[in-house]
């Protein structure tokens, strides 16, 4: 009498297939919502951008401090506390700097207090023309560029939670 049925080979056989392709489908549904969010932290980069020449538009000068308009400042002065200082102008929550109130950036989801996020949680980084040269150096531990512009932005929590921390993690607002 002949017994119908899978073997163990076939079923082992089966089984590698199958683990083949949901090893292919998650590496493949990974890369789509990394491009994702490297295509929003561009778009937020470059709303950003459009903020800051609205604002020179308006007071002719950058959203920088009184003291920093016209001098060269190093790129290392970019940090952080100037990105959201400059977020808090842009929003208009810097009355001192911004008289009119004018909100020429939304506040981002629930970031609060000049604090822009991109989508991996950390903080867009904004390099200005301070002495208007139309020339921005940017210097980070992943990107060095001069760039002939007002204003660059960079997003890099890709970068600072990749395990690999590759350059091209880095989403700028210039390419």
């Amino acid at each position: 009498m002949k017994k119908s049925g899978f073997t163990l080979l076939e079923l082992l056989a089966v089984i590698v297939v199958l683990a083949v392709l949901a090893t292919l489908g998650s590496r493949a549904i990974r890369s789509a919502r990394i491009g994702a969010k490297k295509a929003q932290a561009m778009v937020e980069m470059k709303a950003i951008e459009t903020a800051v020449k609205a604002y020179h538009a308006k007071y002719g000068k950058l959203p920088l401090l009184d003291a920093d308009q016209g001098r060269d400042m190093e790129a290392s002065e970019f940090d952080e506390a100037f990105s959201q200082d400059t977020i808090l102008m842009l929003t208009g929550e810097d009355g001192g700097l911004n008289p009119a109130g004018i909100v020429f950036l939304e506040p981002q989801g629930a970031s609060t207090n000049g604090v822009f996020t991109d989508p991996w949680g950390a903080q867009y980084l904004i390099y200005l023309d301070a002495n208007y040269d139309n020339e921005v150096v940017v210097e980070h531990e992943a990107v060095t560029a001069t760039l002939r512009r007002r204003v660059a932005l960079l997003s890099v929590g890709l970068y600072e939670s990749a395990g690999n921390q590759a350059t091209n993690d880095v989403v700028t607002s210039w390419e």
